[in-house]
């Protein structure tokens, strides 16, 4: 029997990646104890759950990733069956993490060592794909040269990063860092030397902005999807920092559950991989709204913070050339207007069901 291992299963990355790997596997294991309710207090993880819980295939268990005896029985009772673990489970706000620190490295850091070791010890074969984050940087990014222009932050055309974005060689030292951008750093190396030094197929995806339609945005994680169901809703979308002038590049989340797939199908131990959507898929904060305005046809309510997150960095464009050359099957499929309409149609039908 062929058996995916997917924590953190009820939240964006996890339930899309259970929805992909549920043709493709025997049996889909979710790991998730519906944290995220404590982390922002929403509850839409449960009902992810009940959808996740028709898939024939799919069976749950509700467990604390920083539970070793839990973790452990749960690779220990399906064993040498595991093929793919996906670890996704984390807690995702550097804002959250300011205030309880303690949890968040315990969630990310411990968690992640915790999972890894159970499958060292119970399906030492299985490839693990780890979710990790472009935060790990910091504000590295920010002592680059960038260059303002009427709608936002770029990378200024003479330097290498420009054309592409900013691949895995920027350095991770000497940068004002989050309590997140900690806890999950250390996780990453810890995942790294599972694969370098152990040998397991560990890999590493640093990710930037991921989206899909299913994502439950709240002002501390998620802001595209958190636009859209503010606007939806008449409410005003919070604009914090840097003029709106701040760039990322978003991904979707079926493309980030591909890229798992296609380095399951070719391992590489140890590998750090950087997941966006690239230059194609990079807009500002402002350029987002203007855009999300011309496809819905109306204004779309905001309200300005002048002062700008902690480490929170003026641009950031994904460079995934690293990736593509190792697995040059793998291209992003949906562009920023799919992903804002999907996100619209969703949030506007969640509204006529429960306004």
């Amino acid at each position: 029997m062929d058996v995916v291992v997917v924590t953190g299963s009820a939240g964006l990355v996890g339930g899309a990646a259970v929805r992909a790997f549920a043709p493709r596997f025997d049996l889909v294991v979710g790991v998730d104890n519906l944290m995220r309710r404590d982390f922002f207090g929403h509850g839409a993880v449960a009902g992810e759950l009940a959808e996740l819980s028709r898939l024939p295939n799919h069976r749950h268990h509700a467990v604390d990733v920083r539970d070793e005896a839990a973790i452990g029985d749960v690779l220990r009772e399906y064993g040498s069956d595991v093929r793919l673990v996906v670890h996704a489970a984390g807690q995702p706000s550097a804002e959250w993490a300011t205030g309880s620190p303690l949890v968040d490295f315990g969630v990310n850091a411990l968690g992640t060592v915790t999972v890894l070791e159970a499958v060292r010890r119970h399906c030492p074969d299985a490839v693990v794909a780890v979710v990790s984050t472009t935060k790990v940087y910091g504000a590295v990014p920010d002592a680059l040269p960038l260059v303002e222009t009427a709608t936002r932050w770029e990378i200024d055309p003479a330097h290498p990063f420009h054309e592409h974005g900013f691949d895995e060689s920027l350095r991770l030292d000497h940068a004002d860092r989050t309590f997140f951008g900690v806890s999950k750093l250390a996780a990453d190396l810890a995942a790294q030397e599972y694969g370098r030094r152990l040998g397991m197929n560990v890999g590493v995806f640093r990710c930037g902005a991921v989206a899909g339609f299913r994502h439950a945005g709240v002002e501390l994680h998620g802001f595209l999807s958190h636009l859209v169901r503010s606007a939806v809703r008449g409410a005003a979308f919070p604009v914090i920092g840097h003029g709106g002038k701040q760039v990322r590049d978003v991904l979707g989340v079926r493309d980030l559950v591909e890229m798992f797939w296609q380095f399951y199908l070719a391992p590489r131990p140890g590998e750090v991989y950087h997941a966006g959507g690239g230059r194609e898929r990079s807009a500002s904060v402002l350029e987002l709204i203007a855009q999300y305005e011309y496809l819905i046809g109306r204004p779309v309510r905001f309200e300005y913070r002048p002062e700008h997150r902690f480490a929170d960095v003026r641009c950031w464009i994904t460079d995934t050339r690293k990736f593509r050359r190792d697995y040059p099957v793998w291209q992003p499929t949906e562009d920023l207007v799919a992903l804002l309409l999907g996100l619209h149609e969703h949030w506007s039908a969640a509204a006529v069901v429960s306004p």
